[in-house]
């Protein structure tokens, strides 16, 4: 009873030694592939520039693309695998003790995935029951989620740029409008020393009056009309110049704003054209009354 049990062989048992003589046979077409690999890239080294791929044909009977994935495999694999697959020679290298003894098709699949990653990425999986279709699969996982970060990087970059952009023009509209105050400021006090100014002679056109002739009056009053007008007239170039410079930074700030925030842009350029229209009709109005 115990000897038929032992025995007995069942489609479920025969799969089972079938996969495991199919990994066996993968793990030691690996292996030759790393060796000849190593071989080929060494031949490759030593042949003329033209001479390559008229050896493969002639030597070895392999493709050119067939001889450069094989040394591929040899590159990526060589020195890890063959120390992992080594029983009489412990591997010392730290990625090489997390390579498993992967088949060829396995070492395939998993050239989409960096090296430098690689040992992590498989110590995660069940390399020994995992079958071709789900490795892929993960490796492909793998590759988008990693495409999707470096994207969302890429899209970071440049919202803190955007930002960066951002701020400098609100630091340079602050300095301009720091600068504006100040002429402002300086404006006020011009005003303020022209109206003293303007008393003072006021103040002496009445004492004049109370001891001169009416020609010496005529001559202080024209005096004092003269200076008045001169201080409005400073005054108004004062402010046309102040005017003109900040209608041309504020065009070239429209500008710029129209290529990075077109509707921003569209809602200060109909506010600028209000103002300016609604100016410009006030002043008729006031025109039209002094006429």
């Amino acid at each position: 009873m115990m000897s038929n049990l032992i025995t007995t062989r069942t489609p479920f048992l025969i799969a089972a030694e079938i996969n495991t003589i199919k990994q066996q046979v993968g793990i030691i077409f690996l292996q030759s592939t790393i060796e000849i690999g190593g071989r080929l890239k060494e031949a490759r080294e030593l042949l003329q520039y033209g001479e390559w791929s008229k050896w493969l044909e002639d030597s070895v009977s392999y493709s050119q693309k067939t001889a450069e994935r094989m040394i591929r495999i040899f590159e990526e694999y060589g020195p890890k695998q063959l120390e992992s697959s080594d029983a009489q020679s412990p591997a010392t290298d730290t990625q090489a003790q997390n390579l498993p003894n992967l088949n060829f098709t396995q070492a395939l699949i998993l050239l989409g995935v960096p090296e430098e990653v690689r040992g992590e990425f498989i110590a995660e999986l069940d390399i020994d029951n995992i079958t071709t279709r789900e490795l892929q699969k993960k490796v492909n996982d793998w590759k988008l989620a990693r495409e999707e970060r470096d994207q969302a990087r890429q899209e970071n970059i440049g919202l803190r740029k955007v930002v960066n952009e951002q701020a400098n023009q609100i630091t340079h509209l602050t300095e301009a409008y720091d600068n504006l105050m100040t002429k402002s400021e300086e404006l006020s006090e011009s005003n303020r020393a022209l109206e003293q100014e303007t008393g003072k002679r006021q103040a002496e056109l009445e004492r004049v009056k109370d001891r001169a002739s009416y020609k010496t009056v005529e001559k202080m009053s024209k005096r004092l009309t003269d200076v008045y007008n001169k201080a409005v007239a400073n005054k108004v170039a004062f402010l046309y110049g102040n005017l003109e410079k900040t209608y041309k930074e504020l065009m070239w700030e429209m500008q710029e704003l129209a290529t990075k925030e077109p509707e921003t842009h569209r809602i200060f350029k109909k506010n600028v054209t209000d103002f300016l229209i609604k100016s410009l009709k006030e002043n008729v109005d006031t025109e039209n009354k002094q006429a």
